[in-house]
């Protein structure tokens, strides 16, 4: 993940601090003296009191003057109570004239109803010589610049400069202009404006501006304007009589510009001097806090801590301390003092509660406890398992549960061990430790006696990831135990040699036959098909005559003779009808041709298991695949009926949760989203171990979201069923990239655009830091958010950070990294003077 200066995040906070927001009395004083307690009120921001006092004008049956007024009042008194949608209740009663019309718009705009709010201001008459004209022309600027409409902003702002020229927000107005003006990347003109405003007689404009104009210089302009910003931002923060908080933005300023001049040292000092003269510790400690994490970037680890205890000191509330006591643990164990690190991890567990954090901690102090001496490994795997409990981001789970593992291998408890790196390979395939887990768990088997599951696994370590280092080890380990590869050879000669000591047929033929599965299972398919083969010839009474038929056109088949293989299944289906192999080769027949596309073909065969063995163990499973060769056929209606039939007659078979879960596929292509429902509800309430339980939570949460077209309401079920994929340790992480996204898509239908950004970055971020497997899902969703979280930053006209996450792409080198580049080149075509 791409790293930031926290100072420069924390500049840009503060900035927007520091500029001025729309006024909070934007409108005119009442002209009757009967109003002067209730604009008292409104002045100091007593909205609750002026409402009452207005109310009591409109209760006494005021004048007509008297009540138009009152009913202004009380719309102002409304706003200020964040009651939007009533104050248009009570203005629909009134007609349009400006300050009717102005409150309407505000209402509006509050509501982000911003056309509408434009639609009120346009309409308005006679608003020429009215003393809401300002307000309205301020209003209208500030909707169409949030718009991002900004040249029409920039001519309403000219407007009011015009036609206002000693109004009270005169200068806020030039602030406005200069912002937009710089957003447009004019930036002579915006710093020609910042200038004038410089030499403005009210201190804390001119101050404002200074500040401003030294933002534009630096990280608008050249390297050759730092000098200039940075005598601007020295000026500013060295004077006394500078307003506090200008100087402690512009000590921050300073620091962001020092660290983009890679001035580290200097960013340093510049934080410090902002932090010494923060008065509120609100603002004091965190930045404190991002200077912490600059010396720690520097390895001044003494100096880091010295400065974390500070904070503590002055910590506003008990949250923060906590979190600095988990940081401070954090630097201790990064300093390598492992014995102070477990310990500062122990205080703030015993004084935290919240969960994310106790995780962290748990964590830490499992690697403090691993690292001390005498060993505390015991101790470590309590507190690793602990953090498993708590990790809610899945690569941090895994890290947890896999350092459980080896703290339980290395304090002897192998069984133990065994769990945790099992769970590790179940839950995190993909992750690049599994080669490590799967030696420690072999290792593990091998050390309970459990000999034959430990050459399993090491058997599967070494074909699953014969590239690594630890299919080295894990062979010679197996060799410890057994000759891997020369026990089916011995095997195969042993055979050979029961069929050449003992002459009774029925043993021969068995012998013969056995030694045909081996080599089958073996891949030597010719040889088994000459085994087979003998069999039919020389035993053609004994009872694995049947068998061997089918398996020779099983090895046909393996060898590329497809059309001789189906001719043989055919005939024995055909010789022995009623053979306890035949469901098997009609099975295997049907399954050809369903696997080649002969839908057609596939189902009858199917459907011929399921009414003439009915009492077969590939019934159900025959049923189940005869609905999806209908389904393939997009005969929904039949396949459904296959569905329910396998839930009818065979309730207790494996393969039920399987045709619930194409039963609701079925229905969801047939538009009946509520019954498919229905039936991924039966999945995941019957059947909590299926693996098919994580699937069917994204299918219900798929048809909430299409139901959700004719009720929103029905987004945020969609959302619960995908937040409950990622809550599940054993989704895999494809199909949670796919809920991350899906959940992302919900907020943005539901008109939270900054959760739906947060939610695709989330795809994005883990696509690219946690080594998710490469597959064509991993990277459909990946390529999906990622440019799902750059559209909305457009749409924001954020075009920086929607570059940053084209960026994203290009640097996973996925196929979508040419539309990337494509869509950067268009960007900082448009906005060249932003990339500069």
């Amino acid at each position: 993940m791409r790293l930031y200066p926290l100072s420069i995040l924390i500049v840009l906070a503060l900035l927007c601090l520091a500029r001025p927001a729309m006024a909070k009395d934007p409108v005119p004083a009442p002209a009757s003296a009967r109003f002067p307690n209730i604009k008292a009120s409104l002045d100091d921001g007593f909205f609750v009191l002026a409402e009452q006092q207005a109310r009591g004008v409109l209760r006494s049956e005021p004048r007509e003057n008297e009540e138009r007024e009152a009913a202004l009042l009380l719309a102002h008194a409304l706003w200020g109570q964040k009651r939007y949608s009533e104050m248009l209740d009570l203005l629909a009663r009134y007609n349009g004239e400006p300050g009717y019309a102005y409150w309407r718009a505000r209402a509006n705009f509050e509501l982000r109803r911003h056309d509408a709010a434009l639609r009120i201001i346009d309409g308005v008459e006679n608003l020429e010589g009215s003393p809401y004209a300002p307000s309205m022309l301020r209003l209208k600027g500030h909707i169409e610049q949030l718009t991002g409409r900004l040249d029409a902003a920039e001519a309403t702002f000219l407007q009011f400069e015009k036609k206002f020229p000693l109004h009270r927000e005169r200068i806020d107005n030039q602030f406005d202009l200069a912002e937009i003006i710089t957003r447009q990347k004019r930036i002579p003109e915006s710093i020609s404006i910042y200038e004038a405003l410089v030499e403005e007689k009210d201190a804390r404009a001119s101050q404002h501006a200074r500040l401003k104009l030294a933002h534009v210089l630096y990280t608008q302009g050249a390297e050759e304007n730092f000098d200039d910003a940075r005598g601007l931002l020295s000026g500013l923060a060295t004077n006394e009589h500078t307003r506090l908080a200008y100087r402690i933005d512009a000590y921050v300023d300073l620091a962001a510009l020092e660290e983009k001049a890679g001035k580290r040292p200097e960013a340093m000092a510049a934080l410090r001097q902002a932090a010494a003269l923060s008065p509120d510790a609100r603002q004091r400690v965190p930045l404190k806090l991002s200077l912490v994490r600059m010396l720690l970037r520097d390895g001044d680890t003494a100096a880091a801590l010295k400065l974390l205890e500070q904070c503590r000191a002055e910590a506003p509330n008990e949250a923060i301390a906590a979190e600095l006591q988990l940081e401070k643990a954090g630097a201790l164990l990064q300093a390598e003092a492992y014995e102070e690190a477990e310990e500062a991890y122990q205080v703030y567990l015993d004084v935290a509660s919240d969960p994310d954090g106790l995780a962290r901690a748990y964590f830490g102090k499992g690697l403090a406890l691993w690292s001390v001496e005498p060993d505390r490994s015991a101790e470590a795997a309590s507190a690793f398992d602990k953090a498993v409990k708590g990790m809610e981001q899945p690569a941090e789970r895994a890290d947890a549960l896999f350092k459980a593992g080896d703290a339980y291998y290395r304090s002897g408890k192998f069984e133990d061990a065994e769990k945790r790196y099992r769970s590790f390979v179940i839950d995190f395939p993909g992750h690049e430790n599994v080669p490590n887990a799967l030696y420690q768990l072999g290792l593990s088997l091998a050390n309970t006696g459990r000999r034959a599951d430990a050459q399993a696994t090491f058997e599967s370590l070494e074909k699953e990831y014969a590239d690594t280092p630890f299919a080295e080890k894990a062979a010679l380990r197996s060799a410890d135990m057994m000759l891997a590869a020369e026990q089916w050879e011995q095997t195969l000669e042993k055979y050979e040699q029961i069929r050449q000591t003992y002459t009774n047929g029925t043993v021969a033929a068995l012998s013969l036959h056995q030694r045909g599965l081996v080599l089958y299972r073996l891949g030597r398919y010719a040889e088994a098909q000459g085994a087979f083969e003998t069999v039919i010839a020389d035993y053609p009474e004994s009872e694995y005559a049947p068998q061997a038929s089918y398996m020779r056109g099983f090895c046909l088949y393996l060898q590329g003779q497809a059309e001789e293989a189906v001719e043989t299944c055919q005939a024995f289906i055909r010789d022995y009808p009623d053979s306890e192999w035949t469901p098997e080769v009609i099975f295997w027949l049907a399954e050809q041709y369903y696997n080649q596309g002969m839908y057609p073909d596939a189902e009858p065969l199917f459907m011929r298991i399921a009414s003439d063995f009915k009492g077969n163990k590939l019934a159900p499973r025959a049923l189940y695949w005869a609905g999806r060769a209908a389904a393939a056929q997009a005969n929904y209606v039949s396949a459904i009926e296959r569905y329910s039939e396998v839930a009818k007659t065979y309730s207790e078979s494996e393969i039920l949760p399987h045709a619930r879960f194409a039963q609701g596929d079925a229905l969801s292509e047939l538009g009946e989203f509520s019954r498919a429902i229905l039936a991924f509800e039966e999945i995941i309430k019957n059947y909590p171990e299926s693996y098919l339980v994580n699937s069917a939570w994204g299918r219900k949460g798929d048809c909430q979201f299409s139901l959700a077209v004719d009720n929103p309401s029905r987004y945020a079920e969609a959302m619960n069923s995908f937040q409950a994929i990622l809550d599940r340790p054993s989704a895999p992480m494809a199909l949670k990239l796919q809920a991350e996204y899906k959940v992302g898509r919900c907020l943005e239908k539901t008109n939270v655009p900054d959760k739906a950004f947060s939610r695709y970055m989330n795809v994005v971020y883990t696509f690219i830091n946690e080594n998710v497997e490469r597959s064509p899902y991993s990277v459909m969703w990946f390529t999906r958010s990622a440019f799902g979280s750059a559209a909305l930053k457009e749409r924001d006209k954020a075009w920086a950070e929607a570059v940053q996450v084209y960026e994203r792409v290009i640097e996973a080198n996925v196929p979508s990294k040419d539309e990337a580049a494509k869509r950067i080149e268009k960007i900082k075509k448009d906005n060249w003077l932003l990339f500069q």
